[in-house]
Parts: C-alpha cells; structure tokens; sequence
C-alpha cells in the first residue's frame, strides 16, 4: 500500500503539476489578452485623446469659420446695400445724362436758329451797307450838286452885285450935265 500511496501521491503529484501548467497556459492566455485589452484600451484612449485634441481644433476652426462666414456675410449685405446705392446713382446719372442730352439738343437747336438768324443779319446788314454806301454816294452827288448850285448861286450874286454896282456908277446921283 506503500506503493499505492506513493503511486497515489505521485499521480496526484502529476495532476497538480498537470493542473498548475494547465492553469500557467491559461493564465498566460488570459494575460495576454488582458495585456491586448489593456493595449486596445490605451490605444483608443490615445485615439480619444487625439480626437478630443481634434474635436478642440476643428472647433476652434469651426469658430474661427463662422466668425469669417459672419464677417464675409456682413460684407456681402453691406456689398448688397453698395450695389444698390450706385445703382440707384448709376439711374440718376443716367437720368441726368438723358436731360443734359435733350437740354443739349434743345441748346444746339437755339445756337442753329440763332447762327441762322445772325447769318440773315448778316445778310441784311451787308444788303444795308450795300444801301449806306449807295445812300452815301447818293449824298454826296446831291451834295455836289449842291455845291456846285451854291456856287452858281454865288457867282450869279456876284455877276448881279457887279452889275447893281456898274449901274450904280453908271447912273450917279449927281446931277445931270444939261
């Protein structure tokens, strides 16, 4: 029974050690997996940590975005209202442009009539001179004429006051010779 007992122990002995490597596997099995867990679970907290790094930029980016997006949108309504204003003054210049050509026609049509009025003074005037010069020359015939019946006058005076005279001399008073 000494035998059994020894062959008992031993067995049991092989069991245990069978046991305790069947237990050290299974144990490395699991460390292993606790150690790929373990792994996983620092990875993801690095990746969770590099998003949440991330996630804190693109939203400070996403601020920054809209803060731009609000600024441009501002532009574009401030743009709006520009556009228009110089629309607005874009139709008053074409406006006024328009009147200022109408106002031009209508000062182009005065400046035609009045060169066309000035050129039928111009007309009558030299028609006038025309009549002045012959006026003048009419004048001046008459006023030879004139001259020239003035100064028969005169000499028809003076054949007169010369012949009063010879016949004052010839009949003086003085008392006749008999």
């Amino acid at each position: 029974m000494k035998n059994f007992l020894q062959n008992l122990l031993i067995f049991f002995s092989l069991c245990l050690c069978a046991l305790i490597a069947f237990q050290w596997v299974r144990e490395t099995a699991l460390r292993k997996k606790v150690q790929e867990l373990t792994d996983t679970v620092h990875d993801k907290l690095e990746a969770i940590q590099g998003l949440e790094g991330t996630k804190r930029r693109n939203e400070s980016e996403i601020q920054r975005l809209d803060a731009l997006k609000n600024d441009l949108n501002n532009t574009i309504k401030s743009n709006q209202s520009q556009i228009v204003t110089l629309k607005k003054d874009l139709e008053k210049a074409h406006t006024e442009i328009d009147k200022n050509e109408k106002q031009i026609e209508v000062y182009k049509a005065h400046i035609e009539k009045a060169n066309q009025t000035a050129l039928e003074q111009n007309e009558r005037i030299t028609t006038l001179n025309g009549e002045m010069k012959k006026l003048a020359e009419e004048r001046n015939d008459f006023v030879k004429k004139l001259n020239k019946l003035a100064a028969d006058y005169k000499e028809l005076a003076d054949r007169w006051n010369k012949q009063q005279e010879d016949l004052q001399k010839a009949s003086t008073n003085a008392p006749s010779k008999k």
